[in-house]
């Protein structure tokens, strides 16, 4: 589905563009059902696992690689078409990624930039990242939240938090954001199942604690642009978090 020059510009000035019902029932409840095989595996399976400090999955890496209705959802023409638009290009999957808030024990995720951190993988910011909804997102259970326009303050320097979480984080220090963001600017990224947000790799972006007796699960998928291959670097992260597969993505 081919986006309007309306809808580029939205993207183009706020950094980001929500779609509200772009996956039917039927395709979201395919991938729930699939859900066990993420959640549940005993990770001998190809697939890379984050877990919380009480042991509850918090990622789920490459689902796109090993499950069959995530291995799909990525050609979906309604998703492929804008991002193509979008880098100007043919793309291939950077990473994807399961991310799963249990009830009243998800945690937060800093405020960061996805290039914040991808830099230093050796790419230049010509990503786009696509979040499918899958449970009802709410501002108690811990909802995406964007800065609007972020993006074009350009690569913000990050530091590493080891500390938050249970999980290494790259986050944007406190001083920048005190001098650079304003309440109004941040928007919270509700929805309900099948509703799917597309996003700049610089938008600032970051969600709170799911402080909810309902979990709060997306399924993120990066793309690349196919002349965008990394270049090398010292201490390269893994296939699992930077593909070095670079087949572009068909529908």
């Amino acid at each position: 589905m081919i986006w309007s020059e309306e809808e580029l510009q939205t993207y183009r000035d706020k950094g980001y563009v929500l779609r509200r019902s772009l996956l039917s029932v039927a395709e979201v409840k395919h991938m729930k059902r699939a859900m066990p095989t993420l959640l549940e595996s005993s990770g001998n399976d190809g697939m890379h696992r984050e877990c919380e400090r009480s042991g509850a999955v918090r990622q789920v890496y490459l689902a796109h690689r090993y499950v069959e209705p995530f291995s799909k959802i990525i050609r979906h023409p309604s998703i492929i078409e804008p991002v193509k638009q979008i880098i100007d290009n043919d793309v291939y999957v950077w990473h994807s990624k399961l991310n799963v808030k249990e009830a009243f024990e998800g945690t937060v995720w800093l405020w960061h930039q996805d290039y914040g951190y991808w830099m230093l993988d050796g790419v230049d910011a010509r990503l786009v990242s696509v979040m499918i909804i899958l449970d009802k997102a709410t501002t108690n259970n811990g909802c995406m939240m964007v800065v609007s326009g972020s993006h074009k303050w350009g690569r913000q320097e990050h530091f590493s938090d080891e500390e938050t979480t249970n999980y290494k984080q790259w986050c944007i220090a406190t001083k920048s954001l005190k001098r650079k963001l304003r309440e109004e600017q941040i928007e919270q990224i509700t929805g309900q199942p099948g509703d799917v947000l597309f996003f700049d790799c610089n938008l600032v972006h970051g969600s709170g604690h799911n402080m909810s007796p309902i979990p709060r699960k997306v399924f993120i998928v990066a793309y690349n642009s196919i002349t965008n291959i990394p270049r090398p670097v010292d201490k390269p992260r893994p296939d699992w978090v930077v593909s070095r597969r670079f087949d572009p993505v068909k529908e």
